[in-house]
């Protein structure tokens, strides 16, 4: 059984020793490391003790939100140096606002710029990019061989499992790359610590079962697989209102986005 396994969740890794190794990452957006002691989880807690997982987790970089943080892990750059800051900015360059389905590739002009698909796809390997952040996008002319359109919160985490575990079973591929957005969902309607994000948790902890189980049966245990998160989550104590308890004088910016725990402006002309 060649399956060992690195929790770092933010960590899962599976380690194989084919010759020409497979690697599967998922990250579970919005996994806060606490979850793996705060609850008996039947699938993660036995991949925490029978693999190999970080002390100390993965750090986020800052901005904590999803859609910078995802392109950090996939570029291993820090968002200053990417230039994603947040889920919604104003880009300077491109003069308007960009989120995650925006198009255009003004963002990624930048040479430097290299996500893990793309150094892949350079060395002749093919990639399935399955609803991570700017998968997409075309990245100095290359895009890998597979990719979702855009986000989705409408997908189950077992059909992105069968996606995958059949372009890797096929062959058609030697890198997957899969975004899901559980609990990350659950955490922001209801909190980190309701119930509702607690039954998400117990459903992804059987998706990550229902994984090994395809994996053993289709692949005969031969792939590597992280599994890793993005950012954490914490309760608010208040919501900030920056217009209307004074912060910022409205007259006095153009663009501005509140979302999440950061309130971003554009400064008017001589403000």
């Amino acid at each position: 059984m060649i399956i060992p396994i690195i929790l770092i969740l933010q960590f899962i890794e599976i380690i194989s020793s084919a010759s020409n190794p497979r690697l599967l990452i998922i990250s579970l957006d919005g996994f806060r490391h606490q979850y793996l002691k705060k609850y008996p989880f039947e699938t993660l807690n036995r991949v925490e003790n029978e693999g190999i997982k970080s002390k100390n987790g993965m750090q986020p970089t800052f901005v904590t939100m999803t859609y910078p943080n995802h392109i950090s892990i996939a570029t291993g750059m820090y968002q200053e140096d990417h230039g994603i800051i947040h889920n919604r900015f104003f880009d300077t360059n491109l003069q308007k606002i960009v989120s995650f389905d925006t198009r255009d590739q003004g963002q990624w002009s930048d040479a430097k710029v290299e996500p893990l698909w793309i150094t892949a796809t350079k060395q002749g390997k093919r990639s399935a990019v399955l609803f991570w952040p700017a998968a997409h996008n075309e990245f100095h002319g290359t895009r890998p061989l597979i990719y979702s359109w855009a986000y989705s919160d409408n997908i189950s985490m077992r059909e992105k499992i069968d996606n995958a575990i059949s372009y890797l079973r096929e062959n058609v591929v030697e890198l997957v790359m899969l975004y899901h957005f559980e609990p990350d969902k659950q955490g922001h309607i209801y909190g980190p610590d309701a119930n509702e994000t607690h039954e998400a948790l117990i459903r992804l902890d059987r998706d990550i079962n229902y994984l090994l189980e395809k994996v053993k049966k289709e692949l005969n245990d031969d792939l590597n697989i992280i599994i890793l998160s993005d950012h954490g989550m914490s309760n608010t104590v208040r919501t900030v209102q920056p217009f209307r308890e004074g912060y910022v004088n409205r007259s006095s910016v153009g663009e501005n986005i509140l979302d999440g725990t950061l309130f971003s402006v554009t400064p008017r002309p001589g403000q």
